[in-house]
């Protein structure tokens, strides 16, 4: 953790402020100690260099073996643009046009998209995740000096209100346990005329044969759909050939096998997987008082202004 994050943050249970207590520190990282709220008194430990606001990553464990797995399969690092790509499509903006903002992401992963988003120097980006995914992310891109990883809850985030110029959540708000309610969270982060894009997974198509599968495997142990989607990577040839067995098993048709394994098994492993239409999340923006949104070309993608 570096000292710089106090600025940001607050107490989850209170909103009072917190006090720093440092056990060990690594040249400027924080590596070992406490937030401790003047409020409340609750304490929140910082481990490994993470302030942690969470005892543990609850309903979201598959996350936590998928991103540190797959810790680097998605950086764009030494492999082309595609994370890049990827974030402008889902939010409607390049990097450098939040050159000298602050930005947060919630669910933040393996740090694909906080790559992106902190290239430039100038840009403060604070990503947290319920998840300990949050390890590989700080493996990836915690050491960059304008860069800051916390492990929360995103129903009770750490933060203060307004703080933020831009706030992004891509692919994970449709796996907490509300999604409506998880934005909502993120709203008053965002101080008078931010923005807030999401995106989440659409239902505009008739559902796969995945979805009916997920009742049994999302009760699965992780090795189990580790393995089983590594078996099903392997029918990639085939699958090619005949269309009719994407059909009857799904499967990610990635042509990198380390990303279709990854994909799969992110299909059919998490606990909460909902999909929407454009017009139920446009009526979140709406009932957050955001009027002025866009919806992107990147089903369901949407960026407003508060």
């Amino acid at each position: 953790m570096k000292r710089q994050l106090l600025r940001f943050i607050n107490c989850p249970a209170c909103r009072g402020d917190l006090r720093l207590e440092v056990t060990q520190m690594i040249q400027s990282e924080i590596k070992e100690g406490s937030l401790n709220c003047v409020g409340c008194h609750s304490v929140y430990p910082i481990t490994r260099f993470i302030p942690r606001f969470v005892s543990s990553d609850l309903y979201v464990h598959s996350f936590s073996v998928e991103w540190n797995i797959f810790s680097r399969t998605q950086l764009d690092v030494g492999k082309g643009r595609d994370s890049l790509d990827t974030f402008t499509a889902k939010t409607g903006l390049k990097p450098d046009e939040l050159a000298g903002c602050n930005v947060l992401e919630a669910g933040c992963g393996m740090g694909r998209f906080l790559e992106v988003v902190s290239r430039s120097a100038r840009t403060t980006v604070i990503g947290f995740d319920l998840s300990l995914a949050v390890e590989s992310a700080y493996a990836n891109v915690g050491n960059k000096p304008n860069v800051h990883i916390l492990q929360a809850d995103i129903m009770t985030p750490p933060f203060r209100d307004g703080v933020f110029d831009f706030a992004f959540s891509l692919g994970v708000i449709h796996h907490t346990s509300n999604p409506k309610q998880a934005f909502m969270r993120l709203v008053p982060l965002v101080k008078k005329r931010g923005q807030v894009a999401i995106w989440v997974y659409h239902k505009y198509r008739r559902p796969p044969l995945s979805d009916l599968y997920r009742k049994v495997t999302k009760r699965m142990s992780w090795s189990m759909v580790l393995a089983g989607s590594k078996l099903l990577s392997k029918l990639y040839p085939i699958q090619k050939r005949c269309r009719y067995l994407l059909v009857l098993i799904p499967m990610s048709e990635e042509p990198d096998t380390d990303r279709r394994i990854l994909d799969t098994y992110d299909w059919y492993s998490p606990w909460y997987q909902f999909k929407f239409t454009y017009g139920e999340v446009a009526s979140w923006f709406r009932d957050a008082g955001i009027t002025s949104y866009q919806c992107l070309d990147s089903p369901i993608a949407i960026r407003g202004t508060k």
